[in-house]
């Protein structure tokens, strides 16, 4: 079985005290923490979240509101949905760069949590990562490195 490479104190198996998820584990075998982020983390791409803001809304629901950078327009946008992901994944969607997630695996640790999101979109898969202080944070970065991935 291969394992991710080692690199110092970047080395990616000494990031997080649970295994990675088994698939992305082994697509990842031979990459080091730069490498790692730059492939399934990317801040490169056209679709940037801007601001971000959940309110309380009837039945359990939870009010999104948000701007993003689509490459080609910033747009204000909101849903209401279930949850924050949800929220992000009907506003994708509405901009026509929705992902359908398969998979998500989440982890917290010292530095906050990180969130591996395995996506599709028109029959192409992709996993993706996204870190933040909190579980909500890390996968709304998951899931829009999911969408840069996959656009």
């Amino acid at each position: 079985m291969k394992t991710l490479t080692s690199s110092g104190p970047t080395d990616l198996a000494a990031r997080f005290a649970t295994p990675l998820p088994p698939a992305l584990r082994a697509e990842a075998a031979d990459m080091d923490w730069s490498t790692f982020t730059d492939t399934y983390a990317p801040t490169s791409g056209p679709i940037r979240l801007g601001t971000w803001n959940t309110s309380r809304a009837p039945h359990d629901l939870v009010h999104c509101q948000a701007t993003i950078d689509t490459g080609a327009t910033v747009a204000p946008i909101s849903a209401t949905a279930t949850g924050a992901i949800a929220g992000l994944s009907d506003m994708l969607y509405q901009l026509h760069l929705g992902v359908e997630i398969i998979g998500l695996h989440q982890y917290s640790h010292a530095g906050g949590s990180t969130t591996f999101l395995l996506c599709e979109r028109d029959g192409r898969r992709s996993w993706s990562m996204g870190s933040g202080a909190g579980g909500e944070e890390s996968a709304l970065s998951a899931l829009i490195a999911a969408a840069n991935r996959l656009s």
